[in-house]
Order: C-alpha cells, then sequence, then structure tokens
C-alpha cells in the first residue's frame, strides 16, 4: 500500500515537472516577445509638412517614394533599410546597382501607390513626399502599424532640415550631420565670393520650352542659390510664352535634360547633348538672344543637376555664372564626391554640355 502511494506520488510529481517545464517555456517565449517590445525605443520626428509623428528608432524597414528622398538615405549609409521603392527608383537600375527588385515595388510614384503592396512588404515606415497622396496613404495602412513620413528632399532650401530628419529616422545622425556640412560649406562659400557682385540674367528652362522655375517651385532655389538672376522672378506660372523669353533677353540659358530623358545614372551621349542644344539654337526668332549669341547656355542631365537636393546642380550653375569669383570651388569634384562617397558609385563623367573638368 505505502509503495502504490509513493508510486502515485512519484507519477505525480513528474507530471508536476513537466506541466512546470511546458509552463516556463511559454513563459520564456512570452517575456522574450514582451521584452523585444519593451526594448524598441520609440521617438517622435516633425517632418516635412510639421505633422509629428511617432516611429520606431531606428527605423530598421521603410517604403520610399521618390529619388531624391532615397538617395539622401543613401548618403547617409541606411540604404539597406529601404525594403520598397517606387517605378522611379526600380527604373534607375545603374544608380541603385540593381538593389531592388519588381516585387519591391509600391507603385508609380508618391501619387499612385500600391497600398497591397505596402501591407504586404509591411515596413514601419512609408516615406513620400508632400505632393503625394499623404492623406490617403495615412487612412490606408494606420489600421496595419505602418507610419507614414513626409520628406520633401526635392526642396534645395529644406537640404540641412531633411538630412537632419533622414537621419533622425534611421539613427544616422552622424552621417547626416557630416552631409550637410559638405554641402552647406560650400554654398557658404559661394554666399560670401558673390556678395555684392552684380546677378547675371538667366532663363531657366525644365525639359521643354516655356517650362521653367519661379518663386516657390522646386527648381528656383537652385537658379537663386547659385547666384542667378531669373528672368521669370515674377511670374505666375511654371509655363511662360517663348515670346516673353526673347524678350527678356537672358544673358545665361540653364536648360534640364529634354522631355524624353528620365532620369538615370547613365550621362547622356555627346550626340544626344549635341541635339539638345542645336534645337535651343534653333528655334525661330533665339538668335537675338544674347545667351545664345554668345554660346553661354549650360546643359544639365536630370540626374546631376538633382544631386543632394539640387545642390549638386546650384554648384555647375554658380561655376558656369561666375567662374572667375569661385576660384576654390570644383563642381564636377562634387559630383564625384556625392557618386564615390554618398551614392557608393564609380564616378562617371558626362553629364554636363559643355563638360567641367575636375580641376574647373
Amino acid at each position: 500500500m505505502i509503495e502504490r502511494t509513493e508510486g502515485a506520488f512519484n507519477m505525480k510529481r513528474i507530471f508536476y515537472i513537466l506541466l512546470m517545464s511546458v509552463m516556463t517555456l511559454f513563459l520564456i517565449a512570452g517575456c522574450g516577445s514582451e521584452s523585444k517590445g519593451a526594448n524598441v525605443k520609440v521617438h517622435t520626428i516633425c517632418d516635412s509638412v510639421g505633422r509629428n509623428v511617432e516611429i520606431p528608432y531606428p527605423v530598421t524597414k521603410a517604403a520610399v517614394a521618390n529619388a531624391y528622398n532615397v538617395e539622401l538615405i543613401n548618403a547617409i549609409g541606411a540604404l539597406d533599410n529601404v525594403v520598397g521603392v517606387d517605378f522611379n527608383i526600380y527604373n534607375d537600375q545603374a544608380g541603385f546597382k540593381n538593389k531592388f527588385k519588381k516585387e519591391q515595388i509600391i507603385g508609380k510614384n508618391q501619387r499612385e501607390l500600391n497600398y497591397e503592396k505596402i501591407i504586404e512588404i509591411n515596413p514601419q515606415v512609408l516615406i513620400l513626399t508632400g505632393n503625394g497622396a499623404v492623406e490617403e496613404a495615412e487612412k490606408k495602412l494606420k489600421p496595419f502599424g505602418i507610419k507614414v513620413i513626409v520628406c520633401d528632399s526635392y526642396y534645395t532650401e529644406d537640404f540641412e532640415k531633411n538630412c537632419k530628419l533622414i537621419g533622425s529616422i534611421f539613427g544616422k545622425e552622424k552621417a547626416a550631420d557630416e552631409l550637410t556640412a559638405y554641402f552647406m560649406d560650400k554654398l557658404a562659400y559661394i554666399n560670401k565670393q558673390l556678395a555684392g557682385v552684380e546677378k547675371k540674367k538667366v532663363y531657366f528652362e525644365y525639359r521643354r520650352i516655356g517650362s521653367t522655375t519661379i518663386p516657390g517651385n522646386y527648381f528656383y532655389k537652385m537658379i537663386e542659390y547659385a547666384g542667378g538672376a531669373n528672368i521669370f522672378s515674377d511670374a505666375k506660372n511654371v509655363n511662360v510664352d517663348p515670346e516673353s523669353i526673347i524678350e527678356r533677353n537672358p544673358e545665361y540659358i540653364i536648360k534640364v535634360s529634354n522631355v524624353n530623358v528620365q532620369s538615370t545614372y547613365e550621362p547622356p551621349t555627346a550626340d544626344e547633348q549635341k541635339a539638345i542644344l542645336a534645337e535651343i539654337k534653333n528655334r525661330p526668332g533665339w538668335d537675338s538672344i544674347d545667351a545664345v549669341k554668345n554660346n553661354k547656355i549650360l546643359l544639365l542631365s536630370h540626374y546631376v543637376h538633382g544631386g543632394a537636393s539640387k545642390l549638386v546642380g546650384t554648384m555647375y550653375v554658380a561655376k558656369y555664372l561666375y567662374p572667375d569669383k569661385l576660384p576654390d570651388l570644383h563642381p564636377e569634384q562634387v559630383f564625384k564626391d556625392w557618386l564615390e562617397k554618398y551614392q557608393h558609385l564609380s564616378y562617371i563623367e558626362g553629364h554636363t554640355y559643355p563638360k567641367f573638368n575636375l580641376n574647373d
């Protein structure tokens, strides 16, 4: 009788030990999940349109729309944290070393997004621009815990602020500060050297005839920071009458790309550049414009003008307008640094016409 009682007691003890072991395993698993959640840092960032957004810190999975944004992310060394991009970013395979695959495309651009794909990829945040589908994205992604952040990296005047924002999202504050200092120091040099200098009259053209820039437009500060006097600074619309260009008689013409060329790391060919130049010179009545008569026309590829929120483009324009006033500014070297140091690409020449050398 005693042996049977002890046997039963031992069986109960073994069962108890097994039960406690199983419960302990569940508790450990639960504590691991809870601990992970408890240890995830969060902080609040203020985005480009003044929205306060609470996000994980640092973000390790982001979907990104607009190439200007992804270039800044790349420049601070956080590109590996980008898990989804729009088609325009994906399409520049050479510029991002074939990093992004078709299954990572989250839409055509910042205005036309594929929310099912974004939800499938499940990033922590979606970064897009203010001219994108911000309210719609926030409404559709909020139930899935995906935060929407606006970063307007195409605005030159917000370069410093946007670097800080991108740095604080990915925990790359030091790299963001270094990137900011590199370009702001050069911008300060331009401002110092051109102080009091009479500004040269510039007509800026984006892709097609009459498509120019006015205050508040994406390209306006690129010309202003370069010391140019924009002949359409008083215009109300970015599309102007071609006849008014002749009437205002610019001293210089700055043209970015043409209507049929997408932004890509691969430069246009010399023949393509010459064809663009010839088209400008052969426009009816343009032979009376000082810029055409004196061959003061600078062609910039879409890719080169846009580096570092168009600050790379600013350097080229400033040097082209005032070469004697800016002896220590070398825009082609700046572009080389942007490619090699910040975009992790090999230097490639030919993005401007006329061509700049590294010591120009």
